[in-house]
């Protein structure tokens, strides 16, 4: 990546550009904490379950919320900070993103980094990364008012069987997120591993003591025990590469 490359990606231009955006999705996330207060109190809920639901919610996100700024940091040396921003924002997914990135450089025929990278890539990736996720925002725009009937078909009429099936597809997607970090089998998957096993000693361990803390605290710190002993054995060099 050239330096003129660099100042065009990260110019007052692209932030300005890229602001409206973020400012639409942050609006969103307003109105659906505030709509959301409001339902949880009408429902039954009290002021204190809500307050502790709220805080229980933004300690468990610190942990990916991490991650993904980690990852990020990958895709800002690629279109930089302004574009990197506004797609994370939108879409929350880094690794679509780098994808995204990454093929937009191969159908041109470059490699990311590169010094061959100029305003057109820029402008190319900014195309991909935004219309490969069309199908998903269609479907939403089109779909989210009928998943009524959707979970009423699924589960043949059973409302009982509802949240089973919510968390079959729950654990279905998690899943995913970490099959191809296991298989072939190197140095990620011993985080996967180690996250896991520390997911299972945090839970055992709160079915007796019902530590509050450990419920808002439990996914980070698997998280992150999980991406140092994989970087300690790395450096060990007690794992595959």
């Amino acid at each position: 990546m050239t330096q003129e490359y660099s100042d065009m990606a990260n110019s007052i231009v692209m932030w300005i550009a890229c602001a409206p955006g973020v400012l639409i999705v942050l609006f969103q996330s307003f109105l659906f904490f505030k709509k959301s207060k409001a339902d949880a109190i009408k429902i039954g809920l009290t002021q204190k379950q809500v307050t502790s639901a709220v805080r229980s919610a933004a300690v468990t996100s610190i942990g990916p919320c991490f991650v993904m700024l980690t990852a990020m940091l990958t895709l800002i040396l690629y279109v930089g900070a302004p574009l990197a921003w506004l797609r994370v924002d939108f879409i929350g997914s880094v690794s679509y993103e780098l994808q995204g990135a990454d093929f937009a450089a191969k159908g041109m025929g470059i490699e990311l980094g590169s010094a061959a990278m100029d305003a057109n890539y820029l402008a190319t990736a900014a195309i991909v990364m935004a219309g490969g996720c069309i199908g998903w925002v269609i479907f939403a725009a089109l779909f989210a008012d009928k998943m009524d009937k959707v979970n009423h078909l699924m589960s043949g009429g059973n409302a009982a069987l509802v949240p089973i099936l919510g968390t079959g597809a729950l654990i279905g997607v998690f899943s995913s997120l970490t099959t191809d970090r296991v298989y072939p089998f190197r140095n990620q998957a011993f985080a996967v591993i180690i996250s896991g096993l520390i997911m299972f000693i945090i839970q055992k361990y709160n079915k007796k003591a019902n530590k509050q803390w450990v419920k808002e605290w439990g996914l980070t710190i698997c998280m992150i025990v999980g991406m140092v002993g994989a970087t300690i054995l790395e450096g060990l060099n007690v794992l595959p590469k």
